[in-house]
């Protein structure tokens, strides 16, 4: 019996065993990027950590997600006052959004359109009865506007539709298919020159004069065996942190296939993530592509009532389209697995932690480790230690990523006036290894931060929601980059072989063709019905390049209509 057949008799065993134990409700997850994200946040921060809710892994169980808010009241440190008016609308929204498990607090259309249409006032069909619960809509995004630079018309369009819901209280199951056809400023468009993919997607055809056309889909099937533990397989993305970005796992890069295991138990939280992923892809003739592999675990402990700390591993590896099966142990240091095998994958560690400072501030962070050797760091042949100690030689192989963030909610008095200011660095060659393949990426994109590596990066974020269904929002981004030229590797770039690095020594962040970017954008929505959006965005963004012919302004304004689908910027 061949490895690959073994590994897919282990798979459907699991499966099958998994469906096989008598199962309590799952629900399926909040699409990332859905506004609820950022009303569980204040809340988190107003009334403190719960046990068997952990925000770091996202996205977010739906029926946690109720549980949770149905348990702020019993909270110690909650106040009548804390919860302002505001806040009772967004959660009224939640319970809303998440009918499957309330019967409480959303009313049935009293006069639903043609018999069946909008019977729940937030799903355009809907029913629920024991033991089957479900929900459609469309997803439709219509996105038309300008770039003032070259006067040009620019457009989105996302045609398809999104279907959840839960079976016999074990399974969830959730599908979206979009097909989208447009084109991008020329900020984006120069990205999609370098990853040879619009941001998020992955297998792409032309569509007409200068456009794209690609399909989003994702799909899964979610299943709770025990209260304390629950699996999630199929196609879709993933985020691990509290920040804007990720130095871990992120979801600015296509979807991917993947099997997560979460358990939960009293202050922990422990997830796996067993993935198959894509090499880097050309954009040539149609054909089976190479397949890489990847397995993770990240484990959560809320400490405190206000203090969370985590620790991550996970490791990129290739085989011939098989998965190595001495990773799908869920319990084990991959590092030693990986040595034990020979030390021929990309390994990586990396810490979390966050504070909340009741009611109103968040602080945050990570740290990744890809690879580190003091010796090469701080030994300097001819030179006693504490000479190395304090002439570090900014060896190339000393790779690492950090992130440090703050939140400050209801900023200076002010209700639903939400502040953030985030600081991302991370060190040449970080994330890169000796083959392409092993990087971590996934379909030429960063599975972590989507700048790759060598750079620094500010970012600070306004948040303002006058009133329920109208919200403001500005982001500013500043960020320092070594890029490469045609022929030299400063380690800017995940993808390339970090092999052929220009020097041993003496290297430091933003190295190489040093490229300053400012991005400001300002992003006015209005909601006129549940999920439904009008969004009016203003982008302004300048890149000023050591080379000169890399220089890029940029002007550009969109109006947006969106059913069913998150707003997602693109504002790297």
């Amino acid at each position: 019996m061949n490895h690959a057949h073994t590994t897919r008799i282990l798979f459907l065993l699991i499966f099958s065993v998994l469906l096989s134990v008598a199962a309590r409700a799952q629900g399926t997850l909040i699409p990332l990027g859905n506004e609820t994200y950022h009303y569980l946040d204040r809340l988190e921060i107003k009334t403190g950590l719960v046990k068997g809710f952990h925000t770091t892994n996202k996205g977010y169980d739906r029926k946690m997600v109720i549980d949770y808010i149905n348990g702020l009241d019993s909270l110690s440190d909650m106040d009548t006052d804390d919860l302002t008016k505001m806040d009772k609308e967004n959660i009224s929204y939640i319970y809303k959004d998440n009918f499957e498990f309330d019967d409480e607090h959303t009313e049935p259309t009293e006069y639903p359109k043609l018999k069946f249409l909008w019977k729940h006032p937030a799903h355009m069909i809907s029913a629920k009865v024991p033991h089957f619960a479900f929900a459609v809509n469309p997803a439709i995004q219509i996105r038309m506007g300008g770039e003032f630079e070259d006067k040009k018309f620019k457009f989105l369009t996302s045609k398809g539709f999104e279907i959840r819901g839960q079976v016999d209280d074990i399974f969830g199951f959730y599908a979206m298919f979009l097909s989208e056809q447009g084109n991008f400023p020329n900020y984006i468009e120069d990205y999609i020159r370098k990853t040879r993919t619009p941001p998020g997607a992955g297998y792409w055809k032309e569509y007409k004069k200068n456009g794209y056309d690609y399909f989003l889909a994702k799909g899964y099937v979610t299943i709770t065996p025990t209260k304390h533990f629950h699996m999630q397989f199929g196609y879709d993305n993933n985020f691990i942190g509290n920040g804007i970005r990720s130095t871990f796992l992120s979801d600015a890069g296509a979807n991917y296939l993947f099997l997560k295991l979460n358990t939960n138990v009293w202050k922990f939280n422990y997830m796996n993530i067993f993935a198959e992923q894509t090499k880097f892809y050309g954009h040539g003739a149609d054909g089976l592509l190479t397949k890489k592999y990847m397995a993770m675990h990240h484990l959560s402990i809320n400490v405190t009532k206000n203090v969370n700390i985590g620790v991550f591993e996970s490791v990129m590896f290739r085989r011939d389209n098989v998965f190595e099966l001495q990773y799908l142990n869920p319990i084990i240091f991959y590092r030693s697995i990986e040595q034990a095998l020979g030390s021929p994958d990309n390994a990586f560690i990396g810490f979390d932690f966050k504070v909340n400072i009741p009611k109103h501030v968040q602080i945050y962070g990570q740290l990744l480790l890809d690879e580190m050797n003091f010796s090469k760091e701080f030994s300097t042949p001819g030179k006693n230690k504490l000479y190395g100690l304090f002439h570090p030689r900014k060896w190339w192989g000393n790779k690492f990523a950090a992130q440090l963030g703050i939140k400050y909610i209801d900023a200076f008095g002010v209700d639903h006036l939400d502040l953030q200011l985030e600081g991302n660095v991370a060190r040449p060659y970080t994330y890169s290894h000796y083959d392409t393949i092993t990087s971590w990426t996934h379909y030429n994109q960063p599975l972590a931060h989507p700048l790759g590596a060598n750079f620094t990066e500010l970012i600070f974020q306004a948040r303002y929601q006058p009133i329920q269904k109208v919200f403001l929002s500005s982001r500013f981004v500043y960020s320092k980059r070594g890029e490469d030229d045609d022929t030299t590797n400063w380690g800017s770039n995940p993808l390339k072989v970090y092999g052929t690095f220009e020097r041993e020594f003496g290297n430091v962040i933003g190295q190489g063709v040093q490229a300053r970017t400012f991005y400001w954008d300002f992003v006015a929505t209005y909601e006129p019905w549940h999920n439904i959006f009008i969004d009016l965005t203003y982008v302004y963004r300048k890149k000023k390049s050591e080379m000169a012919a890399r220089n890029m302004q940029t002007h550009f304004l969109n109006l947006n209509l969106r059913w069913s689908i998150p707003y997602k910027r693109v504002d790297w």
